[in-house]
């Protein structure tokens, strides 16, 4: 069983309240931890199913957990109802320190993803892990945009939060003016524009791809930043497209 102290603090981390005050926040599944184990986050803890620590897949991960150093415990059935994140637990649960990514860390990093008010966590972590099969490895988030330690967020990533820079700045107008002084070009994607087709990005290219909520798109304070707007050609009926799918189709633009 878990202490009690350990438990606690555990649920507090299901808050964003207190992933902002302690600077920590929570991975389930075995995947996930290992790629945190395997970045350069700090992995404070793991708990494992006391129940599964037989099983193969869940004895090497122990090991694997061990080798790294890390503080490791063992949650009966009546902790994991209190600690989970899912409605199934994997079996395995990772507490790990937040990165500290300034502003300063997206810097000279090629194109990379801008988002304006993306506050849905399932569309966020699409969007990261997206981003990391195209190999654009920085994403810039705007005011309004959910909580990128969100446990959704995370989990849906399957890993490629790890990968990926995340910063979230508190006036995305203002970092906009400063990327675009160092020569950079703002591409908006919005129900009018040029035709997306024709986009052709280098992977060594300073753009910015930015995209808003499905709800209510770009604001206009920033749309008046860009450089030029695009638009992913619509065939059939449907009113909008997922923002996770159409930044899939914008960064297929990008060639080496």
């Amino acid at each position: 069983m878990l202490e009690n102290s350990v438990r606690k603090h555990i649920e507090q981390l299901h808050q964003k309240k207190f992933r902002k005050e302690f600077g920590e926040f929570l991975v389930e599944g075995v995947k996930g931890v290992e790629e945190a184990l395997a970045s350069d986050m700090d992995v404070v803890a793991v708990v494992v199913d006391g129940t599964r620590r037989e099983e193969p897949p869940f004895a090497a991960f122990i090991q694997l957990v061990e080798k790294a150093g890390v503080e490791i415990f063992f949650a009966g059935r009546k902790d994991i109802a209190y600690i989970k994140t899912t409605e199934t637990f994997p079996g395995v649960l990772a507490v790990v320190a937040m990165k500290d990514t300034s502003f300063q860390a997206v810097r000279g990093s090629g194109p990379f993803v801008c988002l304006d008010g993306v506050n849905d966590p399932g569309n966020l972590g699409t969007i990261i892990r997206t981003a990391d099969w195209f190999g654009v490895s920085t994403i810039l988030l705007g005011q309004g945009s959910v909580d990128m330690y969100n446990e959704k967020v995370v989990r849906s990533t399957m890993g490629s939060f790890f990968r990926t820079t995340i910063c979230k700045v508190s006036n995305l107008a203002d970092s906009l003016e400063k990327f675009i002084s160092e020569g950079y070009s703002v591409y908006a994607f919005t129900m009018e524009g040029l035709p997306a087709a024709d986009l052709r990005v280098k992977r060594t290219d300073k753009v910015i791809f930015l995209f808003g909520s499905e709800s209510h798109g770009i604001s206009s304070e920033l749309q008046r930043l860009c450089t030029a707007s695009y638009t992913i050609e619509r065939k059939g009926q449907a009113e909008s497209l997922n923002v996770g799918v159409a930044v899939g189709i914008a960064l297929s633009h990008i060639t080496d």
